[in-house]
């Protein structure tokens, strides 16, 4: 007769499938609402640079060390171009949120949850995929911004939301534009985000990013991590 411990390993989901390398791991905040409680809105340079030491914990307290790791408002995408943990998605989606979450919950004094996915890449995806990621970043930008501005202008969360969804993308700039703010010049880190990665046996964290899509961005990418990208 099937021991227990036999028959439940042989049900566990997911616990064949493996991911090749290059990977990325992507993880979002979950129910950040409370965690941000008191922060600054719509960007908290505090809570920044606390996403950005639980991810240097990542490269030296976790063994999931990165090739590099990219992060905007409370996501963050660890590049990998050798499988950690053989591959293994359920251990690499596990442990990784529960590092961050456990890292991000010490830096902030607050219970932070995280989730995790896995992402396989090929290495010419590689800048496609952080290019999708910076541009999210932008998108992400402005329509906080624009979320917060209206909240300004006594509208609840319900009504802002409702606004901002009738409106493009260049009608938002605009608007927050006429209060005076211009996006263009905002802090490089909200609208482009944050690359961590590891050079000459230092952790170092780049808050002046280029635009990954522009012609500088292979030459970014190659510097902080060896790999050749297409400049196409």
């Amino acid at each position: 007769m099937q021991r227990i411990s036999e028959r439940s390993s042989s049900r566990e989901i997911f616990s064949g499938l493996y991911a090749p390398a290059p990977l990325a791991a992507r993880a979002d905040g979950r129910g950040f609402k409370k965690l941000l409680q008191g922060k600054r809105k719509p960007y908290d340079i505090d809570f920044a640079r606390s996403m950005v030491r639980a991810i240097e914990g990542i490269f030296s307290d976790s063994g999931l060390a990165p090739a590099f790791a990219f992060t905007f408002s409370d996501e963050v995408s660890l590049i990998y171009l050798e499988a950690p943990l053989a591959g293994r998605v359920e251990k690499i989606d596990s442990l990784v949120a529960g590092y961050l979450s456990a890292a991000l919950s010490l830096e902030t004094g607050r219970i932070a949850t995280m989730d995790c996915r896995t992402i396989p890449l090929c290495r010419e995806e590689i800048r496609g995929y952080l290019v999708e990621r910076q541009n999210e970043t932008w998108r992400n930008h402005v329509f906080s911004y624009g979320f917060y501005m209206l909240r300004d202008e006594g509208l609840d969360p319900i009504q802002a939301m409702g606004r901002l969804r009738g409106m493009a993308e260049p009608e938002i700039h605009e608007l927050v534009f006429q209060k005076g703010i211009n996006l263009a010049r905002t802090p490089a880190w909200e609208r482009r985000g944050v690359m961590v990665y590891r050079k000459d046996g230092m952790l170092k964290s780049d808050w002046e990013l280029p635009l990954l899509s522009s012609a500088e961005g292979p030459a970014y990418l190659e510097k902080i991590s060896g790999i050749e990208c297409s400049r196409h």
